[in-house]
């Protein structure tokens, strides 16, 4: 095994929600050829991932939902998973209370990605957004008039929406009266809106990628590339760091590297000098 290359999917090595360009799946198809190991790790559901991954040909793992559930694929074994429960549900009731977003729970791949909310709870502007995201994304949301009726006792994640300002405050009072991982992104659906994602407090990009090295056993070469946020936790653990160009100015100052951005293939370019410099002798 040469290294173990950890990459987030939307916006680092895909655009727009699309597929992956030929040329960077043939690029990745020589690197695990070569021995090297990947990791693609998406805060977005299994569903997404599984579609837009399909057109790898050769063994790689896969964590979804911020690092909630690690599967080996294709065989889409699950290794890991750490899970929210119900006792969540009544402070997040207070704490979106006054706000323009209600919270979504995200019931993972056990129960077909099934996404289930309380349209009632959410703004008229807010809901009309959320309906046309969820469509795009091809979710399946389940309109409940209580989380009493939640079919569920266990969950990845939860998310909210809105805008900066009230990500931001959601975020924090989660943080505060729930102790969770709260990283708050760009809606890659359209960038006037950000999603809060709340997962168990052991469940980040960096925690899992951190699980996996434990899993196989490995302490060597780990590259790391990601477009926002949500992707800092990863650098912690990675050796060379890769941001995207287009990413937040957090992030790209933690960068060793910065790549062109996803539209352009830029990974390409980002892990073959992530490599080369891994490649060069000590002095």
């Amino acid at each position: 095994m040469k290294g173990l290359i950890a990459l987030d999917i939307d916006g680092t090595i895909t655009a727009e929600m699309r597929e992956i360009p030929e040329r960077v799946v043939h690029y990745f198809k020589e690197l695990s050829a070569k021995g090297w190991l990947f990791v693609f790790i998406t805060g977005r559901t299994f569903d997404f991932g599984y579609t837009v991954l399909q057109a790898l040909p050769f063994d790689f793992y896969y964590a979804v939902q911020n690092g909630a559930i690690l599967l080996s694929m294709p065989d889409c074994k699950i290794l890991i998973k750490k899970y929210l429960d119900l006792s969540v549900i009544p402070a997040m009731e207070k704490i979106c209370l006054d706000e323009p977003s209600d919270f979504v729970i995200y019931s993972g791949l056990e129960f077909n990605n099934l996404c289930f909310y309380r349209e009632n709870h959410f703004s008229r502007n807010l809901l009309n957004y959320l309906k046309e995201r969820q469509k795009a994304f091809g979710e399946q949301w389940v309109d409940l008039s209580s989380f009493d009726d939640l079919p569920i006792q266990e969950f990845p994640s939860l998310k909210c929406f809105g805008n900066y300002a009230s990500s931001i405050q959601i975020a924090e009072n989660i943080e505060k009266m729930l102790g969770l991982h709260v990283p708050v992104i760009k809606d890659p659906f359209s960038k006037d809106y950000y999603v809060v994602q709340a997962t168990h407090p052991q469940v980040s990009k960096g925690s899992i990628l951190k699980d996996l090295m434990e899993w196989l056993d490995y302490k060597d070469k780990v590259v790391a590339a990601g477009d926002d946020l949500n992707d800092l936790s990863m650098f912690e653990v990675a050796h060379i760091k890769i941001a995207m160009e287009n990413a937040p100015e957090e992030l790209r100052a933690k960068a060793d590297i910065i790549a062109p951005s996803a539209t352009r293939g830029g990974i390409i370019e980002g892990l073959s000098q992530a490599i080369e410099a891994f490649e060069v002798p000590e002095k």
